[in-house]
């Protein structure tokens, strides 16, 4: 039988604060590069910004759980029957751009720790304070790229692995996974990157100083750096996602069943 919709909120929180914390840095890392930032090992900067963040990727990630399961009840009419590939991959690129909604501000304030310092909610009442206009500045970004990023994870990663043991029954669940991530990562990272680029440079600059809008961001970051611009910080984020999508489905295969038991009877 599937989880409850509060059985899911806790798998996606127990993923977005585990990939946070482990990960933190690469973060950095990657939001450092597509700014044009120093690159800095001081942990005192790499986890700047990093309650927030943690706030923001488990509820992300939690409601990108939650909101697949309600797509996943809908699809099947409530029927206990398990989802096809593309049904999969529908339900967790959906549930991921809707959950930009409310991630994106709370990734802009994250952005702005990193780039200018400060406490959170001294930076969250400094964007509140300037309207929608700026809380919501690089949520169509966001959204895209969490769109090809869930859909990965939720998704794509599931019906590989699924697929690839279906072909080699001797096959582990681990070994499955690392080979369907070592094919679908590096393909969902580098389709989601360049508009994470664009929103990245535009939450940054949420004065609109160099990057006005998604138009002139495009055309400012090619003008720059050449087309190649788009990828700034791409091996950071590769390999955090792929860290990520092996996370994710380990703990949705090993773990959910003895947090949930009843749920795989």
């Amino acid at each position: 039988m599937p989880l409850s919709d509060l059985e899911n909120c806790a798998v996606g929180v127990i993923c977005g604060a585990t990939d946070c914390t482990l990960l933190q840095s690469t973060n950095y890392w990657k939001n450092a590069s597509q700014q044009g930032l120093p690159f800095s090992l001081n942990p005192a900067i790499l986890y700047r910004g990093y309650t927030v963040n943690v706030l923001q990727n488990a509820a992300c990630v939690m409601s990108q759980f939650y909101l697949a399961g309600v797509l996943k009840k809908a699809l099947t009419g409530g029927a206990d029957r398990p989802l096809s590939p593309s049904e999969k991959i529908f339900s967790g690129v959906s549930a991921g751009a809707i959950s930009s909604i409310f991630a994106g501000p709370m990734e802009l304030v994250m952005i702005q720790q990193q780039v200018k310092g400060g406490g959170l909610m001294a930076t969250a009442g400094s964007v509140a304070s300037q309207g929608p206009s700026t809380v919501f500045r690089g949520t169509l970004g966001m959204a895209l790229r969490e769109g090809i990023y869930a859909g990965g994870f939720l998704g794509i990663i599931p019906v590989v692995r699924e697929e690839l043991q279906k072909r080699n029954p001797d096959w582990s669940a681990d070994k499955a996974r690392v080979i369907g991530t070592a094919i679908a990562g590096p393909l969902c990272s580098m389709a989601s990157h360049p508009p994470d680029t664009i929103k990245t440079c535009l939450q940054g600059d949420v004065e609109g100083k160099k990057f006005r809008d998604y138009s002139q961001g495009i055309k400012t970051v090619i003008s720059e750096r050449g087309v190649a611009g788009l990828w700034a910080g791409a091996p950071w984020r590769i390999f955090r996602q792929a860290c990520c999508f092996m996370l994710f489905d380990k703990i949705n295969t090993d773990l959910v069943p003895i947090l949930f038991p009843h749920a795989f009877k």
